[in-house]
């Protein structure tokens, strides 16, 4: 079973096959699919980074508290109940570590599609006979390499697979931190 995206877009094909592979279509229709991609990404990403932003300042404080708390229960009872208190918290920081990650994965997979995408046209425009088709695909590709879809936080923070590493380092020195000063162990 084969579901589309606004009739356009097939979810069971990437993004660069399904414009490349486009047989009876011109550059032209696959740069107007390229450009509306864009402006729903752009429109969405507006109200995206203050909800992005707002749940990393929520749930950053919570990872870092959830493990402190695990650490403390353990050092206080030896006994299984705490392993296993220990291994739920743990599983509830790596959900919260995943609901934020997964947006910059999504963002980091995207960009990886069009780079993809400038590497096929690059080829297809070498493999091109029909001088037509040459100007279409050499405006769609300036396009593409003009509009490379990478994402900014508030044009500060890379959303791409970084991301996930420098949360995972903020995590991990506030808990060294926090753990000196309290003298946990």
């Amino acid at each position: 079973m084969r579901f589309t995206l606004f009739e356009v877009v097939p979810l069971d094909w990437s993004l660069p096959v399904l414009i490349l592979n486009l047989n009876d279509k011109d550059a032209d229709y696959c740069l107007a699919i390229y450009k509306s991609i864009a402006i729903a990404i752009e429109a969405a990403k507006k109200c995206f980074d203050y909800l992005y932003l707002f749940s990393l300042l929520l749930i950053i404080p919570g990872l870092i508290l959830q493990v402190y708390l695990g650490l403390e229960r353990l050092k206080e009872a030896a006994d299984g109940d705490s392993v296993n208190h220990l291994l739920i918290r743990s599983l509830y920081a790596i959900q919260n570590f995943m609901m934020l990650s997964s947006p910059a994965v999504s963002a980091g997979l995207v960009t990886s599609a069009v780079e993809e995408l400038k590497l096929l046209l690059h080829e297809k425009l070498l493999h091109e006979r029909d001088k037509e088709k040459e100007p279409q695909i050499q405006i769609f590709l300036d396009y593409v390499t003009g509009r490379p879809m990478r994402f900014t936080l508030f044009k500060v923070v890379p959303l791409d697979w970084t991301l996930p590493v420098l949360i995972l380092n903020l995590c991990i020195s506030y808990q060294i931190i926090i753990v000196q000063f309290t003298k946990l162990y």
